[in-house]
């Protein structure tokens, strides 16, 4: 991930939307453009009471911006991981991935403010988000000043998605987060995948979404290397894995087993 760039407001076009994101995936194929996909949510009626406008917003802002600039084959692995019954707690954890690299505001509120006041044992209100935005108009990080309208308005979109990601609850308490061995197994190998080195992916920023030090990557790499997922070795300030998975569908089969 880019570890600097100017925040912007794209998550006021939707929040988690992991439901409405599952319904995306089973019309979507790599092979039809963009404006094709548009149309055949929009014919099929699978959002349902949705505007065409709404419908363009959420498949441009939400669903290809998360999904698809990146890698235009992600919606099919997502799918084949649906389809092979993973569970949505865990299918969310994975998307939650993609929702914060491609929304660079929330995964630092996350990663610097959330963390922070779950280990405090504190809660986490829209407050808090709005005096994490004023800081980031202070700091550059926001290219303009926002209206005080939107600074609430953003602030209430990352509340509302902590909560979809199951990370608070109605009363704006942080809940337990625990990171499945699935999505620790996805993430370390699509990092892989993307040409990073063995030490790049233990020290990744994504894995500080779940919380987790360098410390605690290695303590899961310790469990999938006992899985069977791959050979770890540590010898503290350097690793080495020896990987079996030599390409993403041979991983996604292997997760959804």
């Amino acid at each position: 991930m880019t570890t600097k760039s100017l925040y912007n407001i794209d998550l006021c076009k939707g929040t988690g939307m992991f439901q409405e994101t599952l319904l995306l995936l089973e019309k979507y194929s790599p092979e039809n453009s963009k404006e094709y996909f548009i149309k055949e949510v929009y014919d099929s009626n699978i959002l349902v009471k949705s505007s065409a406008k709404r419908i363009k917003d959420i498949i441009h802002n939400v669903f290809y911006k998360r999904y698809v600039i990146q890698d235009k084959y992600l919606p099919v692995y997502l799918l084949q991981l649906h389809r092979y019954n993973v569970g949505l707690d865990q299918l969310i954890q994975i998307m939650l991935i993609y929702i914060a690299r491609s929304n660079r505001i929330f995964f630092d509120f996350v990663t610097h403010v959330y963390w922070l006041k779950s280990r405090e044992n504190t809660l986490v209100t829209s407050n808090d988000a709005k005096l994490f935005i004023i800081d980031a108009i202070k700091d550059g990080r926001i290219a303009l000043p926002w209206t005080d309208g939107t600074k609430k308005r953003v602030a209430s979109y990352i509340i509302a998605t902590l909560m979809d990601i199951k990370f608070l609850d109605k009363k704006y308490k942080c809940i337990p987060v625990f990171l499945s061995d699935k999505t620790a197994n996805y993430l370390s190998h699509e990092l892989h995948f993307k040409g990073y080195s063995d030490e790049a992916i233990a020290n990744a920023e994504e894995w500080k979404i779940f919380g987790y030090n360098r410390y605690d990557v290695t303590r899961h790499f310790e469990r999938l290397a006992a899985q069977g997922h791959f050979i770890f070795q540590n010898a503290g300030d350097l690793i080495k894995i020896t990987w079996n998975y030599k390409n993403m569908k041979e991983l996604i089969d292997a997760i959804g087993q």
